[in-house]
């Protein structure tokens, strides 16, 4: 066997490297194992079976995956199914406080757009279920977004409308009063023509008390013509109310009012031909029949409020 020399720093000498027997089978023998590992893998040869055995652990994984991915499948069709029951009672309360409910082409389009059929690069069965998976994904994730604003909108209408019904005009303004005359065309009195009566008249011994009928911020108090001395009191919303023919105004422009707080004395003022109230009730400008706004009425009319309600 040749020799194979090595320096020697202490003999400064080559000195020989000696090799025991079993060394020198040993390295032979790591040496063509090598080889024939390489060579075997070289020519496609597995004669430790490990490709068999990576084989059989991929396949295992993939039936976990599977498994997990028919598993998730199961659980979005759960959750769609919970989403189908947020849009019916979504439908519910937008109605509870006057919205409209969301038309068929809105959802339509909030879930529109999903690609189907995406080439994830494996088999065909494991493709469908992650296409599945995805698409299912997105619907969802679109449906959570839209009902997120929509449930916004209701909540915005909802504090709006606790605004609206502080501030429209909801009771009668005199306590148990007699209507004596109504909202409407009438024969006047004391002008003997026939006249468009824009408010109505309560019965009232002077000095009764005379109740904000909602919340607001009084507009206007004193003399107008056949109205005698008033009250105008600005409920917003679109909303004012008249208190005409008083004695005595309690309120002064610009104070703000609740509704049954008492902001006049009833009396004769203006063109009466007696102690009475006048009340008028605006929105936007045109007059309504106060009548279909006594909430504390018998007279009072559940069809036309919600009416008036559902237009704003």
């Amino acid at each position: 066997m040749q020799k194979i020399y090595y320096f020697s720093e202490s003999r400064v000498s080559y000195e020989p490297i000696k090799w025991s027997r079993l060394a020198a089978i040993t390295l032979v023998v790591l040496f063509l194992s090598s080889l024939g590992t390489m060579l075997a893998g070289f020519f496609g040869v597995d004669p430790l079976g490990l490709q068999e055995l990576r084989a059989d652990n991929i396949s295992n994984e993939n039936k976990v995956l599977r498994a997990q991915l028919v598993s998730l499948n199961g659980k979005l069709s759960e959750f769609a199914s919970v989403m189908n029951r947020l849009r019916s009672s979504d439908d519910q309360l937008r109605t509870s406080v006057n919205l409209p409910r969301l038309s068929a082409g809105v959802k339509e389009v909030s879930v529109g757009g999903v690609k189907m059929n995406t080439d994830f690069g494996v088999s065909p069965g494991a493709n469908s279920l992650i296409s599945g998976a995805m698409k299912s994904l997105a619907v969802l994730q679109r449906e959570a977004n839209l009902q997120e604003h929509s449930y916004s909108d209701i909540l915005t209408k909802y504090r709006t409308n606790q605004q609206l019904f502080r501030h429209i005009p909801a009771i009668d303004p005199i306590r148990n009063g007699i209507i004596s005359d109504g909202f409407g065309m009438r024969f006047h009195p004391i002008l003997h023509v026939y006249l468009m009566h824009e408010g109505i008249d309560i019965e009232a011994e002077v000095g009764t008390h005379v109740h904000a009928t909602g919340a607001g911020v009084v507009d206007y108090v004193g003399r107008r013509g056949g109205y005698g001395n008033v009250v105008v009191i600005d409920n917003g919303f679109g909303y004012s109310t008249l208190f005409g023919h008083l004695s005595r105004p309690l309120v002064k422009a610009g104070q703000k009012v609740t509704r049954g707080q008492v902001i006049a004395l009833s009396g004769d003022t203006g063109l009466s031909t007696g102690p009475h109230l006048h009340y008028e009730v605006r929105k936007n400008g045109v007059h309504l029949n106060p009548v279909d706004y006594f909430f504390n009425g018998s007279q009072f009319n559940t069809a036309k409020l919600y009416a008036q309600l559902a237009k704003r």
